[in-house]
């Protein structure tokens, strides 16, 4: 699967969106937590199907 993620319009936004929060959410090493743990729980309602 593919995840889109909608960020701020302006370069500077856009910078510290990834600077400061998804390049850490992206690092399973990240704790507390972090969105790799949770990108399996995403998929589940592909698997009821």
């Amino acid at each position: 699967g593919k995840y889109l993620f909608a960020l701020p319009g302006s370069p500077g936004a856009c910078r510290d969106a990834w600077d400061e929060i998804l390049v850490h959410q992206f690092d399973s090493r990240h704790r507390p937590c972090n969105f790799v743990e949770i990108m399996p729980r995403l998929e589940e309602h592909l698997r009821r199907k």
